[in-house]
């Protein structure tokens, strides 16, 4: 099976080699704008940090996610995994993580200085509930990145296929949502930026190969080391479909299993001063908020509703919008003689 898969490689290699127009003299060029060595590494450094820190700002957001600076370094990993290059992958990778960290830690540390909002604003929901939609938007972008890289006559699809992608945005949502308490929003918004890195990557490393990146000789000679890299891509591919394919809206943030909120309910209207009668109770999970619609007849006064958003948040394990609909409850009494 093994030595089928490198054959088939090697007879690709010769045959992208036959039509490929891809010279070697683009191939250099191409590499030199993906691989940062030597003493133009520190200017790139302080550009790249610049544009990151730029791409968390709330006022440039639309051009930051064109320049999208994280966008390089991701196809630069799977540029390294075709051409056979380990070194340079992995300082590539390195790259990808150290600055995915950073966001993060500058987002939460943002989120602490001037954020004060009591819901989640649209912004930070939208990209705390991927799904496999999201993995098949990246492998497209990480298609278009890849064959833009190699042919500059295309480059204007270059900027739709950063907007599809933006990668900043879901870590500044990963620490502002951290710094808010909100872990269940963040596990989202980093399963969306997962599957953003893995699907650009896995799409970068076959465009390369098939618009001539790849030399036909090196792709024939190097069949298992790139196979051995392409391996490991396709398994992260596939453990990205499973988290993916199940969640959805509400998936985060739906009620753990065996939790009666009815009941909650009726243990807190117990507590009125006369009888009140639960009538209906109603939870709604959106955005990542779960809302909890009661309706509730009594004569008398209840108990603090805010109580029990405090009880049914406690059992939830996050945040619950209560809204209490009071109806009098009335009794009469009729009798007729005959």
């Amino acid at each position: 099976m093994r030595d089928a898969a490198r054959q088939a490689v090697q007879r690709l290699g010769e045959a992208l080699d036959a039509r490929s127009p891809v010279t070697a003299r683009r191939r250099q060029r191409v590499t030199r704008s993906m691989y940062h060595e030597g003493p133009r590494f520190r200017p790139w450094v302080w550009r790249f940090a610049i544009l990151m820190v730029v791409a968390d700002s709330p006022a440039v957001i639309i051009g930051a996610m064109v320049v999208a600076p994280l966008m390089g370094p991701v196809l630069g990993v799977s540029a390294a995994i075709v051409r056979g290059w380990p070194i340079r992958g992995i300082q590539q990778a390195v790259v990808v993580l150290v600055a995915a960290g950073g966001a993060i830690a500058l987002a939460a540390a943002i989120g602490l200085a001037v954020a004060s909002f009591e819901t989640p604003p649209d912004e930070l929901l939208a990209r705390t509930e991927p799904n496999i939609r999201d993995l098949g938007v990246a492998m497209l972008a990480g298609t278009v990145g890849a064959y833009t890289i190699v042919r500059r006559e295309a480059a204007e699809a270059m900027a739709g296929a950063a907007i599809a992608v933006a990668l900043v945005p879901p870590l500044a949502t990963v620490g502002i949502s951290l710094q808010w308490g909100r872990t269940d929003m963040a596990v989202g918004a980093l399963l969306l930026v997962l599957a953003n890195v893995t699907g650009v990557m896995f799409a970068g490393a076959i465009t390369f190969i098939f618009v001539g990146y790849v030399p036909g000789m090196s792709l024939a000679g190097g069949a298992g080391q790139i196979l051995r890299g392409m391996r490991w891509v396709v398994l992260a591919v596939v453990l990205m479909v499973f988290p993916l394919q199940w969640s959805g809206p509400g998936f985060l943030s739906r009620p753990p299993e065996g939790t009666d909120v009815a009941l909650i309910v009726e243990d807190w209207a117990e507590a009125a001063e006369s009888s009140a009668d639960v009538i209906e109770v109603e939870v709604i999970v959106e955005g990542g908020v779960t809302n909890v619609d009661v309706v509730v007849a009594s004569s008398g006064e209840l108990p603090s509703v805010l109580a029990l958003a405090d009880s049914l948040s406690e059992e939830l394990g996050r945040e619950v919008v209560v809204e209490l609909q009071q109806v009098a409850s009335q009794t009469q009494r009729a009798s007729v003689s005959g």
